[in-house]
């Protein structure tokens, strides 16, 4: 009776042979999620560096008229400061 409940208790308790499906998979499903992660980032990243690379030409101009703004003040200040002090 004894070596009867002692192999039930055993059957019962061993783990089984075949493990999990999903514990099989799941080395999978995070090398493709992380995957599917850098694939993201990089699509994100040439999206961003394509509308940077587009926007650079019109900001190049602005920048430009801005610094020709400035030279131009520059020069009238110039202009004034030497007419004031002819030296």
């Amino acid at each position: 009776m004894i070596d009867f409940l002692a192999a039930a208790t055993e059957v019962v308790t061993r783990a089984p042979d075949k493990p999990r499906i999903f514990m099989t998979w799941l080395p999978t499903l995070i090398g493709i999620a992380v995957y599917v992660f850098i694939l993201t980032l990089i699509i994100v990243g040439l999206v961003r560096l394509v509308k940077y690379l587009g926007s650079a030409k019109n900001e190049q101009k602005l920048i430009r008229m801005e610094l020709g703004k400035l030279a131009e003040e520059v020069h009238l200040i110039r202009k004034e400061i030497k007419g004031k002090n002819p030296s």
